[in-house]
């Protein structure tokens, strides 16, 4: 049978600090001598804890395991691969949403991209994810991600 459900968390992506949860794979920079952006090529694997709340300390449900790499020459526009992986929730631990798409991460208000799978209790899952920074820091790069997440499962 056909469920819906709907997730609420937030991501915690850290570029720097004690607990990284980024790493960038390659180096940043210009690759083109059209690339005004200066952003364009690089790539960042993530294994970041996904938590009730905004706060760090909060309770964690999961994790966002996967990459990310700046898409676009003139615009800060990721592509993006990844799985929420839920490890603490009952209900959900052991199962997987996986997302893949474009996400312009300085678009003000919320933004969207596709569920385009899962495994365990989201088998063969589809739906969306709305996604909206909660909070950004320019110096270090970190960023926690508010995500609401629709998905139809069987």
């Amino acid at each position: 049978m056909r469920s819906w459900t709907h997730l609420h968390f937030y991501d915690h992506n850290l570029l720097a600090g004690p607990n990284v949860t980024a790493l960038h794979l390659n180096a940043k920079g210009p690759l083109h001598s059209n690339d005004t952006a200066g952003l364009f090529g690089p790539l960042t694997m993530m294994d970041s804890p996904l938590t009730l709340e905004p706060e760090l300390s909060s309770t964690t449900v999961g994790s966002a395991q996967g990459l990310y790499g700046v898409a676009s020459r003139t615009d800060a526009d990721f592509v993006e691969l990844f799985n929420f992986v839920f490890t603490t929730d009952n209900a959900h631990r052991g199962s997987t949403i996986t997302v893949l798409g474009r996400n312009s991460i300085f678009a003000p208000g919320i933004r969207e991209m596709p569920v385009v799978g899962g495994t365990g209790v989201f088998g063969f899952a589809r739906g969306k994810v709305h996604l909206k920074t909660h909070s950004y820091n320019a110096t270090t790069g970190n960023a926690i991600v508010k995500y609401d997440i629709y998905v139809f499962h069987y």
